[in-house]
């Protein structure tokens, strides 16, 4: 099963921020780990520094039994100082800590969370935020590998605060609210300070309220419950989880912009643990737009004697070699590769209009029957490749006879100009592939490389 680890600054963070989620995990026999970075010398109201500091590691301990955290990592930080701290050497302990429990998932403050105005959090953030990156690498604090770690990189990462920006996931905690709360008040000390906080500021104000000063002395349950559900309502609410459910918030990463990409291009490694599912990241699996039956009327029986292809699909001929075998091309085109298997004398005729590749292509619109990449641009690169070919609509070639004529005529400022970004552009061009199965088709058939017609 999966470990999880969350970076909690303060001892009770952990509860408040998240523990409906740890709570849950855990009960899905998940490990968690806990990791207290500061003691909390300072968070007690009318207790010395010896008191404060006994007391809250036995009620950390308690909301920790509570949650089913696993282990509790004490880091010693002085509370409220981490702004005099060594960030390096605090990150190299989160760096640490990655390397030795290696964590599928890591729980921290967002590093970019509004309105945040405790230094403590705002510092563990950007340092955990920054030992993602640093703990994958083989020359950062190379003295954990005397211990027999490795470079690690943690899968997801689950930001919390106070005001999340683009907050993107809303974890249901109905179940474990009840959890929550209890994990949140055996914090008494140091919900104490935190309503005497709001105490003072009242008393500023020149007022009170009377349910503040009867739970810092007898039962905050029914303040704290009131609280927390109330947050817990708001959350599900904004992520539809349904009639009644409460939710806490986070914004969830796992790969950013490339989410996309590494979802159409991975495999499951054997004996790995099973990935858990995630709403807000997982996309649908790149399917068809076609059904089998309709796959069977697109793809003519005699697909491996004759290709029927529009004009600037032509230049793919030259790059069959390698575009075949690249994972990139074979994620898109996966129903046009595992039919094709091009020979020498197979046929291929120039036609108008759409084939084979617009039919499998990921801008292909089956409700508007047409490329979505502007059609016009494609009837012009049409015409400009077959003019530069020398061939016509309705000439049929032999595809070893194209692909010598290829070599010949299409130079690399030609393919450039075809295939690169602009007008005309094709994403492959960017892979390199059709660029390496030029050049060997010109050393194959003795052709030199400079720009010609």
């Amino acid at each position: 099963m999966h470990t999880a680890m969350v970076i909690s600054p303060h001892a009770d963070d952990a509860a408040a921020f998240c523990g409906g989620t740890l709570a849950k995990i855990a009960g899905q026999g998940w490990k968690v780990i806990l990791v207290r970075v500061t003691n909390d010398s300072k968070d007690s109201v009318g207790l010395d520094v010896k008191e404060t500091l006994l007391r809250n590691a036995e009620e950390l301990k308690k909301a920790a039994d509570v949650l089913g955290v696993s282990e509790i990592v004490e880091l010693n930080y002085e509370t409220d100082c981490l702004g005099d701290a060594s960030k390096v050497d605090l990150r190299e302990r989160f760096v640490y800590l990655f390397r030795k429990y290696r964590p599928y998932a890591v729980f921290s403050f967002d590093p970019y969370g509004l309105y945040e105005n405790n230094l403590d959090h705002i510092v563990v953030a950007r340092t955990v935020d920054e030992a993602f990156w640093v703990s994958c690498f083989d020359k950062h604090h190379p003295e954990h590998f005397e211990e027999g770690l490795e470079p690690f990189s943690v899968c997801e990462r689950w930001y919390f605060a106070r005001q999340l920006p683009e907050a993107n996931h809303g974890e249901d905690i109905t179940e474990t609210m009840e959890k929550k709360i209890e994990a949140l008040c055996s914090h008494r000390e140091m919900m104490k300070n935190t309503l005497n906080q709001f105490r003072l500021q009242l008393k500023t104000w020149g007022r009170r309220v009377s349910w503040i000063e009867d739970s810092m002395e007898g039962n905050m349950r029914p303040l704290l419950a009131l609280a927390m559900q109330a947050q817990g309502n708001a959350v599900g609410k904004q992520f539809e989880l349904g009639e009644g459910r409460m939710g806490e918030s986070f914004r969830l990463d796992r790969f950013g912009d490339l989410e996309e990409m590494f979802q159409g291009l991975s495999e499951p490694l054997p004996g790995a643990v099973e990935a858990p599912k995630r709403k807000c990241l997982d996309l649908p699996p790149h399917e068809s737009p076609w059904s089998e039956e309709q796959l069977e009327q697109i793809f003519p029986v005699n697909i491996k004697d004759r290709l029927s292809l529009m004009g600037h699909h032509h230049l793919c001929v030259g790059a069959f070699d390698e575009l075949l075998k690249d994972p990139g091309f074979q994620a898109v085109y996966a129903n046009l590769v595992s039919r094709l298997d091009p020979a020498p004398d197979t046929e291929v005729e120039s036609i108008y209009g759409y084939d084979l590749f617009c039919y499998q292509c990921e801008y292909w619109s089956e409700e508007e029957g047409r490329c979505v990449t502007g059609w016009k641009n494609k009837l012009s690169k049409d015409a400009a490749v077959l003019k530069h070919l020398g061939l016509e609509t309705g000439q049929v070639t032999r595809l070893e006879d194209l692909q010598k004529r290829l070599a010949e005529k299409v130079s690399p400022d030609d393919l450039h100009r075809f295939c690169a970004a602009g007008e005309w552009k094709c994403e492959f061009y960017a892979l390199g592939a059709c660029q390496k199965a030029y050049s060997a088709l010109r050393e194959k058939f003795g052709c030199k490389s400079t720009s010609g017609t």
